[in-house]
């Protein structure tokens, strides 16, 4: 719960005790939450018809949030650490520049073995889905 409260202190600009949409939205999508799920908790936690949500439930809300969607969002979060560009895809000199930053230098042709691994549909960049899989093992 400790993650939640940060992320309700980071959202909480205006320090006023309180969340606005804009403000919600704004750090639970960099943190790989989706913006339709994020309205839609939004709406049914602002009982009060305020447009405004406290501490208290917004800490409700994200307790009551399945696990899955924790996990997704921690996974969409991680693949957004490597999309620099936020066009939906990474591509190589994103990947080469994030292994760069985590580990040291990868040679153009590990970073070539790296990218025909990953990218399944050879588009030249990785998917979320294509992500997913390689890093999590799992379906997006």
């Amino acid at each position: 719960m400790a993650h939640y409260e940060q992320f309700f202190q980071t959202a909480d600009t205006d320090k006023s005790g309180f969340l606005t949409l804009d403000e919600l939205t704004t750090v639970l999508k960099k943190n790989g939450y989706k913006e339709d799920k994020i309205r839609a908790t939004f709406s049914s936690v602002d009982t009060s018809g305020d447009k405004k949500i406290s501490r208290d439930e917004f800490m409700t809300a994200m307790g009551q949030c399945p696990p899955k969607d924790h996990k997704a969002a921690r996974m969409r979060s991680v693949f957004q650490s490597f999309d620099t560009n936020g066009d939906g895809t990474i591509a190589a000199s994103e990947l080469g520049a994030v292994l760069k930053e985590l580990n040291g230098q990868l040679s153009e042709a590990e970073l070539k073995r790296l990218m025909t691994k990953m990218d399944k549909d050879k588009s030249g960049t990785i998917s979320y889905e294509e992500f997913v899989k390689e890093v999590f093992g799992k379906d997006a």
